[in-house]
């Protein structure tokens, strides 16, 4: 059937009209894969996890994220590649990688992530790599022979020059770009809005270093405030309490259909065999990976309504109608007194007949908003380099006293998650052990 049009438009609500071009190879590309049926899976699968139940408008799915994310990288790539032509070889890997980047996520995104300790930028590599239409469509490209190859090697920042996967995944990349602004905005917050034209605008390569540089006191000043955004969106919204007792409700959700799993085989009211695997940490393949999503967990929680366990149950009904536990921030950071916080909880929700394995958690929340270069560590960051007026290159901290403090901040904290039907007894722990969410 013959094209009306030679371009399609993406209507976005962050980005506005997002134009791919048919005639243009690496676009063309683009396109392709946005249609294949492992790329339009991301539909069914929550960009923010559970926060929906925190935030009403938090309904957002990781398709429009990435395709977010590949519009951001285009036009950072344009602005470079007009300052240095070399960079248009590197087009299609660009595009493609951003457009890739988040393809391995599986149910709830990084919620069920955490709670069963799998890596999706490692399924991501195996979707591009494996028997995929995602694969077929890049090995189909003749203009960039090994795509697929080089995605992968983006993807695990070992690809050469090192600069393309800075652009899609470091300290100031587009992945972050697309959803601090995406994210604030489905949430309703004003938190995560930041000048993210004025800091694409002030990138360049440093060919010297392969890396990315801000250049000038402008380019500076913006990258602060998408640092500091990115701090508020950590501590208002993703860290939100309602967040973190939702995250716990469901890891405790799973946690107890494995029990019922295990202890009784062939007992449970319904599970399939991909769902089994993955909640079970056994291998699956890439095929049946990509049957999981939003919709079919969903399926299982909806179906363990009629469990006969009465754990199961009962957490499948709090989970599907938001009877969300509540939580209180414990005001330590002391293992032995943070254990013994727990214990009391443990032993008051126990006292109305719930058992405390599964209505008692305590969740914990840490991270730097930006940190810079620590070779010791496992994954050492990418530092945020600045060519000032003067043609010194330094470190951002180096030059900002405000990120030198977010550097050195703190930011662990820990919160008691508990049934609501318990919160007389929880406030029975005194202040300052923990702090309630005050109710008006």
């Amino acid at each position: 059937m013959p094209r009306v049009s030679n371009k399609r438009t993406y209507l976005d609500p962050i980005h506005q009209d997002i134009v791919l071009d048919w005639d243009k190879p690496a676009e063309r590309l683009v396109i392709d894969l946005i249609d294949a049926v492992e790329f339009q899976r991301l539909r069914r699968i929550h960009q923010l996890g559970v926060s929906y139940f925190t935030f009403q408008g938090a309904e957002g799915s990781r398709f429009t994220h990435s395709v977010g994310v590949m519009h951001v990288a285009s036009r950072l790539a344009e602005i470079l590649i007009s300052r240095q032509p070399e960079a248009e070889s590197e087009r299609a890997v660009i595009l493609a990688s951003a457009l890739l980047h988040d393809v391995g996520h599986g149910p709830f995104s990084h919620v069920t992530e955490k709670i069963l300790g799998y890596d999706h930028e490692d399924w991501s590599c195996k979707v591009v790599s494996g028997d995929t239409q995602i694969r077929a469509i890049l090995d189909n490209y003749k203009e960039e022979p090994g795509l697929a190859d080089k995605i992968v090697k983006v993807l695990k920042k070992t690809y050469s020059p090192h600069y393309v996967s800075h652009i899609v995944s470091s300290q100031l990349d587009c992945d972050r770009f697309d959803y601090l602004l995406r994210d604030s905005y489905m949430t309703g917050t004003a938190y995560g809005l930041f000048a993210m034209k004025r800091i694409l605008r002030s990138m360049e390569i440093d060919e010297n270093e392969d890396r990315l540089l801000v250049v000038g006191e402008k380019g500076q000043i913006a990258v602060e405030d998408y640092l500091f955004a990115r701090y508020s969106m950590y501590a208002q919204v993703y860290y939100h309490r309602k967040n973190l007792a939702a995250r716990a409700m469901l890891g405790k959700l799973i946690q107890r259909a494995k029990f019922v799993m295990e202890q009784s085989p062939g007992e449970i009211s319904f599970i399939d065999e991909e769902t089994q695997l993955w909640l079970t940490g056994q291998p699956l393949t890439v095929e049946q990976y990509l049957r999981l999503d939003d919709v079919q967990f969903f399926y299982h929680i909806k179906r363990w309504l009629k469990d006969k366990d009465p754990i199961l149950q009962d957490m499948a009904f709090r989970f599907l109608n938001r009877r969300i536990f509540k939580a209180s921030r414990i005001n330590s950071r002391d293992k032995a007194e943070i254990a013994a916080i727990e214990a009391q909880a443990r032993q008051a929700v126990a006292s109305l007949g719930y058992d405390p394995e599964y209505y008692v958690a305590v969740e914990s929340t840490g991270f730097r908003p930006y940190d810079y270069y620590r070779p010791e560590e496992e994954h050492p960051q990418t530092n945020i380099m600045v060519r000032t007026e003067s043609g010194e290159i330094k470190e951002l901290s180096q030059l900002s006293l405000a990120v030198e403090a977010l550097v050195k901040g703190n930011y662990e904290s820990y919160w008691l998650v508990y049934p609501q039907e318990a919160a007389d007894k929880i406030k029975e722990i005194k202040e300052p052990a923990l702090t309630h969410a005050k109710v008006f």
